[in-house]
């Protein structure tokens, strides 16, 4: 997979807390931005497949629902 640099600045002091503290800057920086890219990869998907719901997917008629829960009722006894 090709990489790229990416250079973020922040404060001396914040590094230095994170670092004292054991936390690999690099490592959760990379680890957010690859999260923030799969949760917008996500809602494309999402939204996506909305559209092929609300285009593909018609609405039930008024009534069916009452209808098809006394038929199961009824099937059952």
């Amino acid at each position: 997979m090709e990489s790229v640099v990416v250079s973020v600045r922040i404060k001396k002091d914040t590094k230095a807390k994170l670092e004292n503290e054991g936390v690999d800057v690099e490592e959760v920086v990379k680890e957010f931005l690859n999260n923030r890219a799969a949760q917008i990869e996500l809602r494309k998907s999402i939204n996506k497949l909305k559209k092929i719901v609300e285009k593909e997917v018609k609405a039930s008629k008024k009534g069916f629902s009452v209808r098809s829960v006394r038929e199961d009722r009824r099937a059952a006894n």
